[in-house]
């Protein structure tokens, strides 16, 4: 039976994993919590390796506030560079296939961009997508890596922007998903995407949920993707 740690597990994507797989699929879970597994602290992540020795690490853990990444840049690297250093080596360490949950926004999303495919070259414009971006490479160190990109609706703003265009799911519909291409897919990059063009209000509209709409502010033009269509590759 496959022993699967996920790291994040207590995030919005996170959340999501944890229930999926427990009522779906017969492994044992591992979900740590960040008082015992605080990714930037090497020694508690050990710790955990030598508790439960997973097969397959799913590492969603991650500062994801665009703007909060603009601001606070030491944290940044500390939990989204350094935690996944310290992940790749425990991964290592224990031979475990580590699964890395990236972001659309290692892509630079200008007007001209979108459509971006799995091995396109990595051009990323905030802190946050930079930050992603150098852990993909990280991760690409072990034999046994595979790097998800899902970009994903949290379905809990009431504004949303008429000029960002993405190719999301919302959070509740990407589970199966991942699971299924964790389980299945070889590929070494993927990319899970609706592959369809549409706004973020559109998005929202089209799942019939009510929402303000809203032009992205000229003080976060410089920090946000304009554009960050992702090719879908799986399964």
């Amino acid at each position: 039976m496959k022993k699967i740690m996920i790291l994040g597990g207590s995030g919005i994507l996170g959340k999501h994993l944890v229930e999926y797989c427990k009522k779906q699929y017969q492994l044992e879970i591992y979900v740590p919590s960040h008082d015992i597994c605080d990714i930037t602290n090497l020694n508690q992540l050990n710790i955990c390796f030598n508790l439960f020795q997973p097969n397959i690490v799913i590492h969603a853990a991650a500062f994801v506030d665009t703007l909060g990444c603009e601001n606070n840049i030491n944290k940044a690297i500390d939990i989204n560079i350094i935690g996944t250093i310290n992940v790749v080596k425990c991964c290592n360490e224990w031979g475990s296939k580590l699964v890395y949950i990236s972001s659309e926004y290692v892509f630079g999303g200008d007007e001209g961009g979108g459509d971006y495919d799995p091995y396109d070259r990595l051009c990323p414009i905030n802190v946050y997508g930079k930050t992603k971006a150098s852990s993909e490479y990280i991760v690409s160190i072990l034999k046994k890596h595979q790097i998800i990109r899902v970009p994903f609706i949290k379905q809990i703003y009431s504004e949303a922007f008429t000029d960002q265009y993405c190719s999301r799911y919302f959070a509740t519909e990407i589970s199966e998903k991942i699971m299924d291409n964790i389980l299945e897919n070889k590929e070494k990059i993927v990319q899970i995407s609706t592959g369809k063009r549409k706004s973020l209000y559109k998005h929202y509209i089209d799942k019939g949920i009510k929402v303000k709409p809203i032009k992205i502010p000229d003080e976060l033009k410089k920090i946000i993707p304009n554009n960050t269509v992702l090719t879908n590759n799986s399964l």
